[in-house]
């Protein structure tokens, strides 16, 4: 093989990493503002009357991962979903969520369903901007059908964030909890 084949190897392997893998994964940091959380109607709650107690002034902050998958979807990597609304509590386990609708604006919605009696939770985020920072809505409902149920509620909570420069490395171990 002379010089010349072995730089046409080279470039070829090079421009198909860089044009077919997409973009590596994105890490942010991410601050929650669960103000909203505070002020959510009387009719949230199973008394029918809010607490007296609240806080003002903090927000959550987590790490989000997000990525390019197949087919133009995205993967948002956020952790445990666990907010409280009212009476009633939006609780989702997972690891990452599928995105849906526009690629410039994507949004993740997550819903799990529960019976006896029957519930739904579900967390929708909705990115406005998407880039070096990150801005948008966390949207989050619990409704209930039967016996022995709490109030239905629905917040809507805003995010903010940057990303981080991080030289990511993936560990890979003979777990599927990884």
């Amino acid at each position: 093989m002379n010089l010349r084949s072995t730089l046409y190897v080279v470039t070829a392997v090079v421009a198909g990493g860089l044009l077919g893998c997409g973009e590596q994964p994105k890490y942010y940091r991410v601050a929650i503002d669960r103000s909203p959380l505070d002020i959510v109607p009387d009719a949230c709650y199973t008394s029918g009357a809010a607490p007296s107690d609240r806080t003002t002034n903090v927000v959550d902050v987590g790490q989000w991962i997000i990525w390019d998958g197949v087919e133009d979807r995205k993967y948002l990597q956020v952790g445990n979903i666990n907010y409280q609304l009212g009476s009633s509590q939006v609780l989702i386990q997972g690891d990452a969520i599928v995105s849906t609708g526009d690629d410039k604006k994507p949004t993740f919605t997550v819903e799990r369903t529960q019976n006896n009696p029957n519930r739904t939770s579900r967390a929708t985020y909705t990115f406005e901007e998407l880039g070096d920072t990150v801005e948008g809505t966390l949207a989050l409902s619990f409704s209930c059908n039967g016996t022995g149920c709490t109030p239905g509620c629905d917040a809507t909570l805003s995010f903010s964030g940057r990303r981080l420069d991080v030289d990511s490395s993936v560990l890979v171990n003979n777990s599927a909890n990884n």
